[in-house]
């Protein structure tokens, strides 16, 4: 459990323009300064393309129209066999120290294989791994017009995204580790079929947010593919403005964030300290995961984060919503010398699910 006793600091993450990355001229010191043994484990990617900033507004809105569905409703969308992580998730994952369940928040899983082929609708390696239909099992989609549309585009430009800071990635690992694969992360981020897509709604405070705990929204954890596309959250007052899809998808955003300016994302520094994190809503992030950490020899590091919630006098009615695309390797990748990612996500997976 995280205490609320030390005192946090605030932190710029590492920023650099689309087009550094792009032209690949992004320097060894600002990918260690992102992603090094000292670092917060984080860059921000800013300057993107027109279309981002309209997807984003679209699809964190409907993100509050998924988790306003009746109970029955949501419960069409869950995949049991998939341990829910494939389509509608609440109540089913754990991951404070302490085994606390996060119930505050929902999400709604997205498998990513249409981005290396649209004719595949879950992960490659169904024969060899017929029990892991965490990744195998074929996506569940609500029905809410344009949702499906908008997500695979929206994936596919992090995704898109993510390839670029693979790169560099592989520009700096290729110098400094001994017998590293030649545009190997790279390769990873462009032909997985694992990676997946997670909208995310936490729920407007309610009294379990009055505790001690920092991490209320979303307990302590670590990533655990290689890079994780995150987007600025969207703060929406559902009292204001409940869901209502007869009055369009898009809901209005909270200009100045959230009333609770101490809510949102932290990360555990190096030295354990925490540090609150801001994203810019035009810019899109990359965090460090375990797998990425295991392919690099520890050149770079996953970061421990979580989300603050707000204090329930602060924030009646205001929920807070988000996407995070985990680029993972292939389920028959390595990531290390001895281990496949099926294997080693089957052991985080089992870790943390509440079941």
């Amino acid at each position: 459990m995280v205490s609320s006793a030390p005192v946090y600091t605030t932190a710029d993450p590492v920023t650099i323009p689309l087009s550094s990355l792009e032209r690949g001229d992004v320097s060894s010191e600002s990918l260690l300064s992102a992603f090094g043994p000292n670092s917060l484990g984080i860059i921000v990617v800013n300057h993107l393309p027109a279309r981002f900033s309209e997807l984003r507004t679209r699809l964190l809105s409907y993100a509050s129209h998924i988790a306003s569905l009746s109970p029955a409703e949501l419960a069409k969308l869950e995949a049991p066999d998939a341990n829910y992580l494939v389509g509608w998730s609440c109540g089913k994952e754990k991951l404070s120290a302490d085994g606390r369940v996060d119930t505050l928040k929902g999400s709604y899983y997205i498998n990513c294989a249409f981005y290396k082929d649209p004719s595949l609708d879950g992960a490659e390696g169904k024969e060899k791994y017929p029990e892991f239909k965490e990744y195998t099992a074929g996506n569940i989609w609500p029905e809410l017009e344009g949702y499906e549309d908008c997500m695979k585009e929206m994936c596919t430009l992090i995704i898109d995204t993510a390839v670029l800071v693979a790169r560099a990635c592989d520009r700096y690992a290729e110098g400094e580790i001994e017998g590293y694969e030649k545009g190997y992360l790279e390769k990873v981020v462009k032909t997985s079929t694992t990676t997946k897509a997670r909208l995310l709604h936490y729920f407007p405070p309610t009294e379990e947010m009055a505790a001690e705990d920092l991490d209320t929204w979303c307990g302590t954890h670590l990533d655990h593919g290689c890079l994780t596309g995150l987007t600025s959250a969207m703060y929406v007052d559902e009292v204001a403005n409940p869901p209502d899809l007869s009055k369009g998808v898009e809901l209005p955003e909270l200009e100045g964030g959230p009333p609770d300016k101490e809510a949102g994302l932290y990360i555990k520094d190096r030295n354990g300290d925490v540090v609150k994190v801001g994203i810019p809503r035009e810019g899109l992030a990359f965090q460090t995961g375990e797998a990425l950490e295991r392919i690099t020899q520890g050149k770079f590091k996953a970061v421990p984060h979580f989300v603050r919630g707000m204090q329930p006098s602060k924030g009646v009615g205001i929920a807070r919503n988000t996407l995070a695309v985990f680029t993972q390797p292939n389920l028959y990748d390595m990531v290390d010398k001895e281990m496949d990612f099926a294997q080693f996500a089957k052991m985080v997976v089992e870790k943390n699910t509440a079941m």
